[in-house]
């Protein structure tokens, strides 16, 4: 009778979710900062000229006045398949349509069959990311980011099976094709290509690599086609706006970046298991790898400075409040390498592998984004995780499912205000 009573109390709180959601929509909620910009000046200019011409569109995509920062996939499929002419149309079905991710990520976390305290946060779990305020706003305005997740979400799940040897020879051929659109939807995802080949050779899986890497390279014909018609391979910078930015130097610069953005996504799970972590961290072992790391990452970052343009909430906290001291994103940035290599075992190693290729992956470019890691860290919980990793770390207790609601609506606050109130962008904004 008590779950009962519950599940009527979630089924509440979802209506209260989508309530909230679509009340985003109405007032036009830009609780990413840009997401009114990128429509009105690059997004929506470049899906009404595929609409008049298709073909002359992709020729001189980067010839003109668009400076989009993503391949054409996106555009091309909106082009295709979505029928409003009026950008608030556009709009209002991409805010539909993008509740799809929602179910998605319902079917492949029924399918990990994990044990929760009540079976209803089956349900429950998946409508957090409609707290999200990146994924709030790619909806809202039409955006890029959303569109990965149809692929990624399935890509994580068969990823899982791979590292766990309990995957067929047909369902990799799949997973190399979801990846392979994750990747044509958003290009920052390739370290995924690179993890999935990683884990076929430390599996020494001969035949499924073979065909993987045939199957990759066949499915990469149009996009290799379309750079050639840009001039890419003349000239690298061709390939995005984003091109230019790409320096192997920023790989080094942007790891107390990428490693306070991580740690971000991790106070959920170190708050729900602080007793397990504070024993962790606080071993001599543990204790001794930090204070060789901070000393190397003080020495060679102890002057850097980040622009505000982006780098996360913990990079924007030490600008305005620490003075841009690079101090604490050190801190956190040796504290994270140090439990990562203390919690590495022989048994989840695989797990881990993906970490190193994110950095080199991310760190590429120099504008590192938040909303590259979220609501992304949820399916990373509760889709690539293995089953063991998420009983271990609690993530199928109430007490869990509540912390990460409260979480994900705190940094939903936390950006309205910044942005609408703080930075003044108005509501209703319309062009």
């Amino acid at each position: 009778m008590l779950e009962i009573k519950k599940n009527k109390l979630s089924f509440l709180f979802i209506l209260l979710i989508l309530l909230s959601y679509f009340l985003g929509f109405y007032i036009r909620e830009i609780s990413n900062g840009a997401g009114h910009i990128d429509l009105e000046h690059h997004i929506w200019l470049v899906i009404s000229d595929l609409r008049q011409d298709y073909f002359e569109t992709i020729r001189n995509y980067q010839k003109a006045r668009y400076a989009e920062a993503t391949f054409p996939f996106f555009h091309s499929f909106q082009s295709f398949f979505n029928p409003a002419t009026k950008n608030i149309l556009y709009c209002l079905n991409n805010t539909i349509f993008n509740l799809l991710i929602i179910l998605i990520f319902y079917y492949f976390l029924k399918l990990k069959k994990i044990e929760f305290e009540n079976n209803f946060f089956v349900i429950l779990i998946p409508f957090i990311v409609l707290l999200s305020p990146w994924f709030r706003s790619s909806s809202y305005w039409g955006m890029t980011e959303n569109f990965p997740f149809f692929f990624l979400i399935p890509s994580l799940y068969f990823l899982d099976l791979l590292i766990k040897k309990k995957i067929s020879f047909y369902k990799n051929i799949l997973l190399t094709v979801l990846i392979s659109l994750t990747l044509y939807a958003r290009q920052q995802f390739i370290f995924l290509a690179v993890f999935h080949i990683l884990l076929l050779i430390l599996n020494q899986n001969k035949r499924d690599l073979i065909f993987t890497l045939i199957v990759y390279s066949f499915l990469s014909i149009p996009g290799f086609y379309v750079l050639f018609i840009w001039g890419v391979f003349n000239d690298i910078s061709q390939a995005t706006t984003q091109s230019s930015n790409l320096n192997i130097k920023n790989i080094y610069l942007s790891i107390p970046k990428i490693s306070s953005l991580f740690f971000f996504y991790s106070i959920p799970i170190i708050l729900i298991n602080l007793s397990k972590f504070l024993k962790i961290f606080l071993s001599k072992k543990n204790l001794l790898i930090f204070t060789i790391i901070f000393i190397i990452k003080f020495f060679l970052y102890h002057d850097i400075e980040y622009s505000i343009k982006s780098g996360g909430y913990i990079v924007k906290f030490s600008q305005f409040f620490l003075n841009n001291d690079p101090l604490l994103l050190i801190l956190i940035s040796s504290a994270f390498f140090a439990f990562i290599i203390s919690v590495i075992n022989l048994g989840n190693y695989k797990y881990f592998l993906i970490l190193p290729l994110i950095y080199l992956n991310y760190g590429f470019v120099w504008s590192i984004y938040q909303e590259w890691f979220d609501p992304l860290y949820l399916f990373i919980y509760y889709i690539f995780f293995s089953r063991d990793h998420i009983l271990n770390l609690r993530l199928n207790t109430s007490n869990t499912i509540k912390i990460l609601f409260v979480w994900e609506f705190a940094v939903l606050m936390i950006a309205l205000i910044y942005y609408h109130v703080i930075n003044d962008i108005p509501f209703f904004y319309a062009f």
